[in-house]
């Protein structure tokens, strides 16, 4: 299985998506996912561990995994290391960085 249908996976379950919603097991398979490289899928953990969904809530790692993703040149995950900086989250509060972050996401 590739990266993609893992992920895909992981969203089937966090939403319920022709399976019994699982945020666990979507955790599980965004994780499997992301150790493949996969930008989205690591947006995606980074997510998880923000807000807690199938993992034990960890804004520090939420913030690496959204920036590994942001460095591989995800759009969401660039735009939620803005939103990390704007309001703080895991880092020193920086409305430079987060608008620099936001502009990135146009470019």
């Amino acid at each position: 299985m590739d990266s993609n249908e893992l992920r895909k996976l992981g969203y089937n379950y966090e939403y319920g998506i022709e399976v019994e919603k699982d945020e666990k097991k979507a955790f599980e398979y965004y994780m499997k996912a992301a150790e493949l490289e996969n930008a989205v899928a690591i947006n995606d953990v980074g997510f998880c561990y923000r807000y807690g969904n199938g993992v034990e809530k960890d804004e520090k790692k939420a913030f690496e995994y959204y920036m590994k993703a942001a460095e591989l040149g995800n759009a969401i995950a660039i735009f939620n290391v803005g939103i990390c900086y704007e309001k703080g989250i895991s880092v020193e509060k920086d409305e430079k960085k987060a608008f620099e972050y936001y502009l990135k996401v146009l470019n």
